[in-house]
């Protein structure tokens, strides 16, 4: 006969076995579901870490300078201040599963048990999903100190560019990766450039600017995001210049996306970038760093104290950083 802590037990496991079954499949809908994570997924922005209290890289903002000798001079000795270290908290995100007591009874039956998993293991990827496109484009939190976020949240790419008004302030006016973008360090802000409306004259030319101001001769922007309304103009441009051509080739493309090419980097659209504005990416310097021991997983079961239900949650271990910022930038605002 079955008794009520087999029947808990038996659809504990079928819970666990069903996600990490599906665990690969899940992460694939969920970081190719939108667009966004799309693109950085595709350049291989997505970086393993396995453990360690924080996520450093070391930064190299000074240059050495050589110098012009003759007989007799004295040459140059000592260690150039060239170096430092930034870094970055772990943060996590989690969607929770729960059920009863009464659930379980209900659906003892192999089918109802089938029908009821998939019903609360969909509704947390849903979650989960919703939480990972959030994480890389909610504005800055003004409230959130220097940083310009809450302590629990994800940097995202509002981080990275936050607003030009946040760049060469006071010190102490923002904090990237543990790291002062204030006055007297220019290497480490991004680029900004205003747009001059209206975009359907001027977005051609202003892109070509901030792209080859972030690029300076080095290092280009890759991925381009913006709104619809400029992707739509920039598509206009297209139709007229064979030059500029939609990249059906690409992992984007083939996921479903629209993707046009500007200056050979991908550039495509999404709802959730701020109206009227375009991010110039170099992909080559954006993380999302991950830890695989924790990554997408499903805690174990937990009874919820003086009631009949049970809790597990999967749990996401991560976090968007950028080792370079002056090598990324933003255009805009537009309002016509």
């Amino acid at each position: 006969m079955t008794t009520v802590p087999s029947l808990t037990r038996t659809i504990d496991d079928y819970f666990t076995h069903t996600w990490f079954e599906i665990r690969k499949q899940a992460i694939d809908n969920i970081l190719d579901g939108n667009v966004i994570t799309a693109a950085l997924r595709a350049a291989g922005c997505f970086t393993p870490q396995v453990g360690g209290e924080c996520i450093t890289r070391t930064l190299r903002y000074g240059t050495k300078t050589a110098t012009n000798v003759k007989k007799g001079d004295t040459l140059t000795h000592g260690e150039d201040d060239i170096e430092t270290m930034a870094r970055w908290d772990w943060k996590y995100s989690s969607a929770h599963i729960q059920r009863s007591l009464m659930d379980d009874q209900k659906n003892a039956g192999p089918s109802k048990i089938k029908s009821l998993v998939d019903t609360k293991i969909s509704a947390a990827k849903d979650a989960l999903d919703d939480a990972v496109e959030s994480a890389f484009t909610t504005a800055v939190d003004t409230t959130g100190g220097t940083d310009l976020r809450a302590d629990r949240d994800p940097d995202g790419l509002y981080n990275i560019l936050p607003g030009g008004s946040y760049y060469n302030q006071a010190a102490g006016t923002y904090t990237y990766g543990n790291v002062d973008t204030g006055i007297g360090n220019p290497w480490w802000q991004g680029k900004y450039k205003t747009a001059t409306d209206p975009a359907t004259l001027n977005l051609l030319a202003e892109m070509r600017n901030i792209f080859n101001t972030c690029g300076n001769n080095q290092s280009y922007p890759d991925l381009i995001l913006c709104e619809q309304t400029l992707f739509e103009i920039y598509e206009d441009f297209a139709q007229d210049m064979a030059q500029i051509v939609i990249n059906k080739g690409s992992n984007l493309a083939n996921l479903g996306f629209q993707v046009l090419k500007f200056k050979g980097a991908d550039m495509v659209w999404s709802s959730a970038i701020t109206d009227y504005t375009m991010l110039f990416l170099n992909t080559e310097q954006i993380e999302v760093v991950y830890d695989p021991n924790l990554w997408f997983h499903m805690t174990e079961w937990k009874p919820i104290p003086y009631q009949t239900e049970r809790i597990a949650h999967i749990i996401i271990t991560w976090n968007m950083i950028c080792s370079e910022l002056r090598r990324q930038g933003w255009l805009g605002t537009y309002t016509s």
